[in-house]
């Protein structure tokens, strides 16, 4: 079965896709719903078709549109605010993070950034999830063409993490969240729903990834589904960060959040699936579907999942990584860079993952990690011509450096300095950085949060590090970038519920730190 390939017959059910991707698209379609379920579900193919929806709705969810059609969403929660960048022109995700203690009343408008603020793509995502763990169950073994129970187990699984993968996502924004864990047959009678206290949301997503852990497989069927379907390995990856999330709600008060955190990145890294490739074989990473590559969003020109002349990767480029591109609008934070490095002349992540870093000019300065600092991962759609430019390189959303810089937080939360250092160096070593060693460290959490911000630079992790440690309140881990922690303490790390939300459903209440604040 070539689970790709699926997409066309996808699009023959009645999904919209998206207007800038061809019919080879994964991750742009909406669910598979009522109107269809009396002719779908009957077989495997039904099955893989309805799977390769919720996948393309990660896609799109992590990709969303705001009125300037950067299909930024993801690093917009992830990087902007995270004092990786001093200037970007998206002012109000700036404003989620500029001093003081709040905003005045009504501050913070940013209407034509209410996609941001909208959770309606998640609860997509939560729809088609709901939709195929009713449904795939009742498919017939005679139906499949594979080993019925293998393949139906695999599909549920992947149903279980894609609904853990979009409430974890929300929790993380928003904190408290509506919970629907069924499949309603009749939406257009459903009833409104409350927000649901973020541990007891959070408790679902786990329950939820044990049952993929249990259903998944951890080989992958061929090369072209590693990272961008969900197996054993993401599922596992994805539960160690939930319990690390669970640790900072429950406030590092029960220890076995952190033991389970690193059991499950210890099954990861005993499967023999994943490794670090050496720091020559960066772009690979960036690329996608290496062995490094836990869970991945498919953005490659080869199956028709670039994003052309948009998206955050394009965004911070230009000449001569853009032919033509002469100017670009953002500023990666130099003082940030510079601290984090430290003059470690034999790392090789500044080298590779940054251009024209002795610039004058702040926005000459170049993020290049995704696309190679000599245009690796550049593509373009008409080489004679140099047009239709697209960075060639997949949303990396967890990959095995950040699962074992993950683990070396929860040991340095145990108070396990030497295994959080064995984790740091397995990391800085594929980097050739120097080895720290214990007299380097004057604390290992702050140690280990900088390397966690030195090897995923930009790659939408660093705001949701900040906020789990607490170090956003801290300028020093921050190059003098302020979040006062009276905001933080009130919550005021968390996003506004999006204003549309308000009009469709009665029950649900914005978020504390963000009433009066939003109109």
């Amino acid at each position: 079965m070539n689970f790709l390939k699926n997409i066309c017959a996808v699009m023959v059910t009645g999904l919209a896709l998206s207007p800038f991707v061809s019919c080879k698209k994964l991750l742009n379609q909406d669910p598979i719903n009522s109107p269809y379920n009396t002719v779908f579900w009957q077989n495997q193919r039904d099955a893989e078709q309805g799977v390769a929806g919720g996948y393309a709705l990660i896609r799109k969810a992590l990709t969303t549109n705001t009125d300037w059609d950067q299909n930024l969403s993801h690093f917009a929660y992830g990087s902007i605010p995270a004092f990786e960048f001093t200037d970007f022109n998206l002012y109000d995700v700036r404003a989620l993070v500029k001093g003081g203690d709040g905003f005045n009343t009504a501050d913070f408008i940013g209407s034509y950034l209410d996609p941001y603020h909208n959770w309606s793509p998640y609860y997509k995502i939560v729809t088609q999830a709901n939709i195929m763990l009713h449904h795939i169950p009742n498919i017939p073994d005679a139906q499949f063409t594979d080993n019925a129970t293998r393949t139906r187990n695999r599909f549920l699984g992947e149903a279980y993490f894609i609904r853990a993968f979009a409430y974890f996502y929300m929790v993380r924004i928003w904190g408290d969240v509506p919970l629907v864990t069924k499949y309603d047959e009749d939406p257009a009678h459903a009833v409104n729903l409350p927000r649901v206290n973020e541990k007891a949301v959070l408790d679902t997503v786990i329950a939820d990834l044990r049952n993929a852990v249990r259903l998944l497989p951890m080989a992958y069927q061929s090369g072209s589904e590693r990272a961008v379907r969900a197996n054993k390995g993401a599922a596992l990856g994805l539960l160690a960060h939930a319990y690390m999330w669970r640790n900072f709600l429950n406030k590092g008060q029960v220890a076995s959040d952190l033991t389970n955190a690193i059991a499950a990145i210890d099954s990861v890294s005993n499967s023999g699936q994943y490794d670090l490739p050496p720091a020559a074989e960066y772009s690979k990473i960036f690329h996608g579907k290496s062995t490094e590559g836990v869970f991945e969003i498919n953005m490659q020109v080869g199956n028709g999942e670039q994003q052309i002349g948009k998206g955050f990767y394009y965004f911070m480029l230009k000449t001569p990584f853009i032919h033509d591109k002469l100017n670009k609008s953002d500023a990666p934070n130099i003082d940030l860079i510079s601290e984090l490095y430290d003059g470690d002349t034999a790392d090789v992540r500044p080298k590779y993952y940054f251009s024209s870093l002795n610039a004058d000019n702040q926005y000459n300065v170049v993020i290049c990690k995704f696309a190679g600092p000599n245009g690796e991962n550049i593509n373009y759609k008409n080489p004679g011509n140099f047009t239709d430019p697209a960075v060639d390189a997949n949303i990396i959303i967890m990959r095995y450096a950040d699962l074992l810089l993950l683990r070396a937080e929860a040991y340095a939360d145990l108070g396990n300095e030497a295994a959080a250092l064995q984790d740091i160096n397995k990391v800085r070593d594929r980097a050739h950085a120097t080895a720290l060693t214990p007299d380097d460290i004057d604390d290992i959490k702050k140690e280990v949060f900088r390397e966690r911000s030195r090897e995923l630079y930009a790659e939408g992790q660093r705001w949701y590090d900040l906020v789990r440690t607490g170090f956003l309140t801290d300028q020093n881990m921050n190059a003098g970038g302020s979040f006062p922690k009276s905001r933080y303490d009130a919550g005021g790390w968390k996003w506004p519920v999006g204003r549309a939300l308000f009009l469709n459903n009665s029950v649900i209440t914005q978020n504390d730190f963000w009433l009066g604040k939003v109109n």
